[in-house]
């Protein structure tokens, strides 16, 4: 049997750490599975669970995120440092957990649409602070830009990097995903917080952002810039011998 590639590969990384995080939770299902209460009880809000269904039939996604690696790209360990710090949660918070659990799967149903034979685009923009930002600490980081460039080698995956030299740019206003479906339905925007997600549809709402986007992704050419750009900086971390 041939080894799985591209997507498949990327995917099945997931599948150990998904386990080993459902099992913690005492799971048996992935979250399209889950009702109101469950989302409830480890606190995310009302307009979450909307969110990845809207997400999940998406044929384009386009994310900004100025801060952190947005949540649908981050590994596990990067995943749950980034939540701690944000939340103030203990890592062994099953809120937390929740919260990892969720982005693992969200990574995991993103690369196995990408296997089918209609496969979804992602287009990442990030600022070039983001890939320096040590979350979780070097160790962690340098194993966040390893699967990076994985997954920027990947056909249904653009990943932009804005260069600190640049000054501000459009994106600096904050995160925000806008998502655009193959039945030209109306486009999705969603912007998460720590305190409050918000879930717009409608021209008025979704267009500053779908401008937004435009203007971060004139003049950019593929990935190969956004790859040297993290393979610098990967290359550039200082390593902790044990």
């Amino acid at each position: 049997m041939s080894q799985p590639t591209g997507p498949a590969l990327a995917r099945d990384r997931l599948l150990a750490p998904l386990s080993e995080l459902r099992d913690s939770l005492r799971l048996s299902s992935d979250h399209r599975d889950r009702d109101s209460d469950w989302w409830a009880l480890h606190q995310f809000t009302i307009e979450y669970p909307r969110f990845l269904d809207h997400e999940a039939r998406a044929a384009q996604l386009g994310v900004c995120q100025p801060l952190v690696v947005p949540g649908i790209l981050q590994t596990p360990a990067y995943a749950l440092a980034a939540t701690t710090a944000i939340t103030g949660r203990a890592p062994e918070d099953p809120a937390a957990l929740a919260r990892v659990e969720v982005r693992l799967g969200r990574q995991h149903d993103l690369l196995d649409r990408m296997c089918g034979a209609e496969p979804p685009r992602l287009t990442v923009v990030l600022d070039e602070f983001v890939l320096r930002r040590p979350v979780g600490g070097v160790d962690v980081l340098r194993t966040q830009l390893d699967d990076l460039l994985h997954l920027g080698e990947l056909e249904t995956i653009t990943l932009v990097v804005k260069p600190a030299d640049d000054g501000a740019h459009a994106g600096l206003g904050g995160y925000f995903e806008l998502l655009r479906f193959a039945d030209d339905s109306a486009e999705v925007l969603f912007l998460e917080s720590t305190a409050t997600d918000s879930l717009l549809t409608g021209a008025t709402a979704t267009r500053p952002y779908s401008d937004c986007l435009d203007r971060l992704l004139a003049g950019t050419d593929g990935n190969a810039a956004a790859l040297a750009t993290i393979s610098r900086i990967r290359d550039s971390l200082p390593y902790n011998p044990s």
